[in-house]
């Protein structure tokens, strides 16, 4: 943490290109990584950050679900949860993997991301990073919550210096 992100830029669920230093200059961007569509987890961590997504919003941070899935699978995928933010492919999981957020190979979902999330702050650095032993876990939706509030105060205090 305390490093810049390295900036990338991805396809989301409708075939968009993404700049992600486009996303973090407009505010806090939180990447979440999960293993793949429609597993049991997944779903459960989408539909939760879905419901969060104002709450989010006011703390001035976009969400962005990012898995090595197809786009017509993240498409499928975004439309059947009616999934409130947009969804980018990983192709190959180069990003997961530069983030050391991968399963092991010898363990149950090799070659998977696994669910982790970052957060970017506006001027591109990595504020917060949680990658759990394994997937199974869900993330901690309130202490991710709290610290893109965190960042949100930050900004307004940075911005009242000014």
């Amino acid at each position: 943490m305390g490093k810049p992100f390295t900036d990338r830029v991805m396809v989301n669920e409708l075939g968009q290109e993404v700049r992600l230093s486009d996303e973090w200059s407009k505010g806090t961007v939180l990447l979440l990584v999960f293993s793949s569509s429609f597993g049991f987890v997944c779903n459960l961590e989408m539909l939760t950050f879905t419901a969060m997504r104002k709450a989010f919003a006011e703390a001035d941070c976009q969400i962005f679900g990012v898995s090595n899935d197809t786009l017509r699978s993240l498409g499928a995928y975004s439309e059947n949860l009616k999934i409130g933010f947009h969804l980018l492919s990983d192709e190959g999981a180069k990003m997961a993997r530069s983030l050391k957020a991968m399963e092991a190979d010898d363990g149950p979902w090799p070659g998977f991301p696994k669910r982790s999330e970052f957060m970017i702050d506006r001027k591109g650095i990595l504020r917060y990073a949680h990658i759990p032993p394994d997937s199974n876990w869900e993330p901690d939706y309130d202490e991710i919550l709290a610290q893109a509030r965190k960042l949100a105060e930050e900004y307004r205090a940075e911005d009242q210096r000014k």
